[in-house]
């Protein structure tokens, strides 16, 4: 189940019913589908209970002075800028929050957990997600800032999204379970290698579908992998993830059409999967400093 069904924005209002704000930005896809919000708390006391999805919270700036408790007993008492805590679906959290705060949520389904630990081999107790706050975990932290500046950057594509989903999930899953973790480590290098053949199947389907239908799940399926080792063995042979990879194809795809054609700049974007020429041009500018028809000009000169 995506971590993205409609119920995250229902999600979005609940938490905001408990916390007497409104959301500064609900986060979504470029589909418009919601993966999470940026909130500025004022001092409050509260209690958030009957959430659909976890939420993810990334501690970004302001009162550190917070306290939480789950179920009746204290989780903590202290957070930090950039820590994450969890906001547990269908369980009861209380929070104290001692001065102005701002924060950025994650929303996460159950479900999608489960089934990451279906796929990992894992057994996914019954009690789901295990509870944490302000926790110190960088790798979290970075899957968390790059969500966030995707989708303020209204970049957040499908493909780039299914990506982060099943790494989030695999570190959720393996997180609380180091032994685990090496363990299917060790047994991964050795199986989840990509041949040659393999690549070139890969990279085959990945140019016939520049344009669109690129899904992490087909990729995986060309690979006879799970989307979670999929993922480990691209890195490791190619050095990129899927989506890195995909970007630059679709960034030589599109200077190409550029010199060589006189093609409008939204029509390029199309031909070369980006969702329209404002998504196009803020990628293009990332990757090369200049707008597409800057750069264009440049190089026409």
């Amino acid at each position: 189940m995506p971590a993205t069904n409609p119920s995250a924005m229902d999600t979005a209002h609940c938490i905001g019913r408990f916390a007497h704000a409104e959301p500064e930005r609900v986060l979504r896809t470029q589909t418009g589908d919601v993966v999470g919000a940026i909130w500025s708390h004022p001092p409050t006391q509260t209690q958030v209970k009957g959430l659909d999805h976890h939420a993810l919270a990334l501690h970004l700036s302001g009162c550190t002075l917070v306290e939480k408790w789950c179920d009746g007993r204290s989780s903590g008492h202290r957070s930090r800028v950039g820590s994450i805590s969890l906001v547990p679906a269908a369980r009861t959290t209380d929070w104290v929050i001692d001065g102005h705060c701002r924060v950025a949520h994650a929303y996460v389904h159950p479900a999608a957990l489960a089934d990451a630990a279906e796929r990992l081999g894992r057994p996914w107790p019954s009690e789901g997600l295990a509870d944490f706050f302000a926790d110190e975990d960088p790798q979290l932290q970075r899957l968390l800032r790059w969500l966030f500046h995707e989708a303020m950057e209204d970049a957040l594509d499908p493909f780039a999204l299914e990506q982060w989903q099943a790494l989030l999930f695999a570190h959720l899953v393996r997180r609380d379970d180091r032994a685990f973790a090496k363990g299917a480590d060790a047994v991964d290098t050795r199986r989840i290698a990509l041949t040659s053949a393999t690549l070139r199947r890969l990279f085959s389907h990945i140019e016939e579908h520049l344009s669109g239908g690129l899904s992490l799940r087909t990729l995986a399926e060309t690979a006879h992998l799970s989307p979670d080792h999929f993922l480990r063995a691209f890195k490791l042979a190619v050095g990129e993830t899927p989506h890195q990879y995909v970007l630059g194809r679709r960034m030589v795809h599109a200077q190409e059409w550029l010199v060589r054609t006189d093609m409008a700049v939204i029509d390029i974007a199309q031909q070369c999967g980006f969702r329209g020429a404002s998504h196009f041009s803020a990628a293009f500018r990332r990757q090369f400093g200049l707008t597409p028809t800057d750069w264009r000009q440049q190089r026409r000169r």
